[in-house]
């Protein structure tokens, strides 16, 4: 892969050779014959029917230029093993460059100000501007009208004459976008690699708390089992010393009740001191 951009373009250029637009659309490119396919049926229809609602919308001499430039544009794509493609809506043309699994747009209009006309509803051009009116093709790498490369036709020439270095410039477009779609891959997958390790480092700081709650737990239980244990201990000092008049029977009975509790709530011996022993690592 070219990291120069220039030297991509200088590569492609050469690799194009000449083009040019074909003068007649006797053998299109392929993205453009089932916009062509419904052309010419609504060319037929139009012949059965003088007032047809569907009528031919790229009969005249400017719209038959325009398919003719993006012929050549596609076809002088194929050479390198690209293409594009176009379509029909509300009796416009809408193209696209096809640069490996990248698409851009292409939109040709008229240089400068020009006279439409009304027709059916919607603002068309002039059927009688001339195949001559100077044309524009802007690329559009987003489809927003935003960025994007100029061609027109100037003292430099027509669009026609300038096929080649268009091909090679939406060819370099394409490779910059598809560049810039790893880059924004690249770094929308460090931005979830960060925000899962965020994610990951907020379950470890809630785990330690909890793994603290729970050794301060152990703590309190130790305390309140060592505690009843030496209750009991202290009861029987008592009654040896006399101090305490206590039915044997009932102190036994006493004794394993408490010494029972004693060794429920122990953290040691009720293994819940294992709820902090490891250290969390996810």
């Amino acid at each position: 892969m070219l990291e120069n951009l220039d030297e991509l373009y200088a590569q492609e250029l050469n690799a194009v050779g000449r083009a040019s637009a074909p003068k007649t659309l006797d053998a299109p490119h392929s993205g453009l014959v089932q916009l062509l396919k419904q052309e010419q049926r609504r060319r037929e229809k139009a012949a059965e029917r003088e007032h047809h609602w569907d009528q031919p919308k790229f009969d005249t001499p400017i719209a038959k230029r325009r398919l003719r430039i993006l012929n050549g544009i596609f076809l002088a794509l194929s050479k390198r093993g690209h293409g594009g493609d176009a379509y029909e809506s509300d009796g416009e043309i809408h193209a696209r460059a096809i640069i490996g699994d990248t698409y851009l747009g292409l939109e040709i209009a008229i240089a400068g100000k020009h006279r439409t006309v009304r027709q059916y509803g919607h603002v068309r051009l002039a059927p009688d501007l001339p195949a001559a009116t100077p044309l524009t093709l802007r690329l559009d790498p987003g489809f927003d009208r935003r960025g994007g490369k100029t061609w027109r036709d100037d003292e430099g020439g027509n669009l026609e004459a300038k096929i080649a270095p268009i091909a090679a410039a939406i060819i370099v477009a394409g490779e910059a976008k598809f560049r810039q779609s790893l880059r924004e891959e690249e770094e929308r997958a460090e931005r979830a690699r960060q925000e899962e390790e965020k994610r990951r480092q907020e379950r470890l700081a809630e785990l330690n708390r909890q793994r603290l709650e729970n050794l301060r737990t152990s703590g309190e239980l130790l305390r309140q089992a060592q505690e009843i244990r030496a209750l009991v201990q202290r009861v029987r000092q008592a009654i040896v010393e006399g101090s305490v008049d206590i039915d044997a029977s009932v102190l036994e009975a006493w004794e394993r009740w408490a010494l029972a509790e004693a060794d429920r709530i122990d953290p040691v011996r009720s293994g819940q001191f294992t709820s902090h022993i490891n250290e969390p690592t996810r």
